[in-house]
């Protein structure tokens, strides 16, 4: 293993996080914030400033990282920037347990949007925007956001970005590594600048309307109100949001191929299809089954499609309470947790793709019973699905299922409610955010159990794998 450069590329990361820290400084200047909240933000950019320049002091001989150190870098990376970046509210005093503010931050940066806190209102207007700016960076990737802009000489982060990029495949869309993360990131952030635009003309603060930007951007869903959503009162807001989630709940190489004017790769894409009917469908089927609880059809669909919308793509804003709807209704919401957004996109979940060839293996499996002796291939938008890549999408869904149920074991001593119990895991496994069955926030829960829910939020966004490797022994064998 190649361990002076993990280090050196940590320090990187973390000089990278603590530039990053300015934008809630110069928050906190603009509104005048209080003495207490600049010596938390300052403190905690002193403390990444020195550990990275100590780390970056001495430049390694060998820059070649494999799949291990991607692995292991990834893995780090985001235990350590949601580690420091919780340091504001610890030192400040707006979130003073430390496990309570490192669950918030890794919410925020795996854009789960999972909170402990009752009343957003304890928090300054700088943290709230930090707290929402983390679902910014990390929508698309820390990693990839790092590798958008720092030097990638020799094509070394190839692993990097192979080992946090969400989906069964990973693909480049340009030839060069760097140039693929800056075009996404390009993409990402003219998406998120245009629904700035969008909420501030829907009648948003401007404030507001960066915060829900970054929620939607990164399909994180915090808010900058208790009532989220249902605070603004319009509509309008209501379908926005809606949609806004949608679109980032895309993969992005699809938007890619629109700037290129590939317009039947975008909309004959089998996930995209796939991905569109089940919000359909599942949209229709609550309308029905909840119609008898609104004034009417409209008031039914528009509660639908917004719930819809941001428990597929993992977001999770707050619209009003839905712990009276129909068992039902409920459940459908529970299998959309699971199902999540496109891979490639911002949202979370075992991801739409691996649905769809998940169903293409079940399909040939009942096909080569029926007829033993017939040569049965899958394919995915004309391509073929190899059969090792068959495999690893079995294997990690075999495992994906055996975490969910362990960790559902593990939570059920803290809550006697099923729903409750199989929903917070599934909200924090599949970066979704809101429990289901219960309008209290994660504080219900025990410090040990906030802190495995952390570690199932990160182990969620990075697709399992690194985190698991992370404690493995042979990880950090210097073979």
């Amino acid at each position: 293993m190649n361990r002076s450069m993990v280090r050196f590329l940590l320090a990187k990361l973390l000089l990278i996080e603590a530039g990053l820290l300015l934008v809630p400084v110069s928050i906190a200047l603009y509104y005048r914030e209080s003495s207490q909240v600049f010596t938390a933000l300052f403190s905690t950019i002193g403390i990444l400033v020195v550990l990275g320049l100590l780390g970056i002091i001495s430049k390694p001989k060998k820059q070649r990282i494999y799949a291990k150190e991607g692995v292991l870098i990834v893995a780090l990376c985001w235990i350590l920037w949601s580690f420091f970046g919780a340091l504001p509210f610890v030192f400040s005093g707006q979130i003073p347990n430390m496990i309570d503010a490192f669950f918030e931050i890794s919410s925020g940066f795996t854009t789960t949007g999972a909170t402990i806190l009752n009343d957003v209102s304890v928090l300054s207007r700088s943290l709230l925007f930090w707290r929402s700016f983390t679902h910014l960076i990390g929508g698309m990737g820390v990693l990839v956001f790092a590798l958008a802009i720092m030097d990638n000489a020799k094509n070394s982060h190839l692993e990097v970005m192979k080992a946090e990029v969400p989906g069964p495949v990973f693909g480049k869309v340009v030839s060069k590594l760097k140039n693929t993360a800056q075009i996404l990131y390009i993409l990402y952030l003219a998406m998120f600048a245009l629904f700035v635009i969008i909420y501030y003309l829907a009648g948003m603060p401007l404030y507001d309307s960066f915060v829900i930007a970054m929620g939607t951007a990164g399909t994180g869903g915090f808010t900058v109100y208790n009532d989220g959503i249902a605070h603004y009162h319009s509509s309008l807001i209501t379908y926005l949001t809606s949609v806004g989630v949608l679109m980032f709940g895309v993969n992005f190489n699809l938007y890619y191929y629109l700037m290129l004017r590939r317009v039947k790769e975008f909309f004959f894409d089998e996930e995209l299809r796939a991905y569109l009917l089940i919000v359909v469908v599942s949209t229709g089927l609550i309308t029905l089954n909840t119609l008898h609880l609104y004034s009417g059809v409209s008031q039914s669909f528009e509660m639908a499609f917004f719930q819809v919308s941001n428990i597929i793509t993992t977001t999770g804003f707050g619209y009003g309470n839905i712990t009276n709807w129909p068992l039902f209704s409920q459940y459908i919401l529970l299998m959309l947790m699971a199902i999540g957004g496109s891979a490639g996109s911002t949202a979370g979940g075992l991801k739409v793709m691996r649905g769809v060839i998940l169903a293409k293996i079940a399909k040939n499996q009942f096909l080569s019973t029926i007829s033993p002796h017939r040569v049965l291939t899958l394919h995915v938008n004309q391509t073929v699905i190899d059969k090792d890549t068959q495999h690893k999408i079995l294997k990690y869904f075999v495992v994906y299922v055996m975490i969910l149920l362990s960790l559902m074991f593990i939570i059920s001593l803290d809550a006697d409610n099923l729903m409750i119990v199989t929903s917070a895991v599934f909200s924090c496994f599949n970066n979704i955010g809101p429990i289901l069955g219960t309008t209290a926030s994660f504080s219900i829960f025990s410090p040990f159990s906030k802190l495995l829910l952390s570690f199932a939020m990160i182990a969620g966004r990075l697709e399992i794998y690194p985190i698991i490797l992370l404690f493995m022994k042979r990880t950090w064998s210097k073979r």
